[in-house]
């Protein structure tokens, strides 16, 4: 759906023009051409895109911060590659199978040094947010990887985690991207909202999906314990896939409801398709019988 939409194609170029122009050590340009031509969804940098449109901007206004976005999760994906010890994602080898984990570090050092560059012509306010948000999304992945060594990790831990490691970078794509373009404080508060609960019903879906275990295009040996699975040991199978939809329901609808002061236009309705997208429609792929039913409420 979101590959036909000018935003997608507008963060394809520009990354594809930025790889191109980039001033850096063969070793640099090959691994990053690898990771960068791997794909992906685009969907946190298309979220600034269309924030910033719908506060009033263009898509030049925040192409930086956008790339910027993309830049900082592309590295977090090489790093957590090595923590998993991923051997795929997206059907392409992970940076540190392909290369070497030295390599796959230190590419993904160099993304989050480039992404702090691209931000910086942004000022001071939105510089500090973003080194925030890379200190969350750090913390988040420490406690996501100490979870199954943590003793009686539970619900309010693992709602702590995925909004940091995954819904604090949606938050902000959202947010900044509308005080770049001057929009009002009620706006930003707004955008925050709509970006924070997609993050977090994004991450239930994406540890749903791993639970049912649907995924062909990533493999890792490493495990950490999800929402589904410590709902699983109180409440059974069935009872924890349910209790899971209903959250990414709640959150989904908070999402949506962010965006209803604003008026209608098509940027409004991309960002609620990609609610939709990322959500429900990610979840339609599911094949067993006993989740397909629980899913036709959904």
């Amino acid at each position: 759906m979101i590959e036909s939409w000018d935003e997608y194609s507008a963060i394809n170029r520009a990354l594809s023009n930025l790889i191109n122009k980039v001033s850096a050590i063969k070793e640099i340009k090959v691994a990053l051409e690898h990771i960068i031509s791997a794909g992906g969804k685009r969907t946190r940098p298309i979220i600034a895109l269309l924030s910033g449109k719908l506060c009033g901007g263009c898509i030049n206004d925040v192409m930086n911060l956008a790339l910027a976005v993309e830049l900082i999760h592309t590295a977090s994906l090489a790093h957590d590659d090595v923590i998993d010890r991923g051997v795929t994602r997206r059907n392409v080898e992970t940076l540190h199978v392909k290369y070497d984990v030295t390599t796959a570090i230190l590419v993904g050092d160099w993304l989050i040094s480039k992404s702090i560059e691209l931000v910086s012509s942004y000022g001071e306010d939105v510089i500090k947010n973003f080194a925030e948000v890379g200190m969350l999304m750090a913390e988040g992945e420490i406690l996501d990887v100490y979870s199954i060594k943590k003793q009686n990790f539970g619900e309010k831990d693992y709602f702590k985690c995925i909004k940091y490691k995954t819904a604090s970078l949606f938050a902000f794509s959202a947010e900044s991207a509308c005080k770049i373009v001057g929009g009002s404080k009620s706006e930003v508060k707004n955008m925050y909202e709509y970006g924070n609960n997609l993050g977090i019903a994004y991450q239930l879906v994406d540890d749903l999906k791993e639970f049912l275990e649907l995924y062909d295009d990533k493999s890792s040996e490493f495990e950490s314990k999800t929402l589904p699975m410590i709902y699983e040991e109180k409440y059974g199978f069935e009872e924890a896939v349910a209790k899971t939809l209903e959250h990414i329901k709640n959150y989904s609808k908070r999402s949506v409801k962010a965006l209803s002061n604003f008026e209608d236009c098509e940027s409004k309705n991309k960002l609620l398709k990609m609610v939709d997208y990322m959500t429900r429609l990610l979840l339609v792929t599911c094949k067993k019988d006993t989740v397909a039913k629980l899913l036709e409420s959904f």
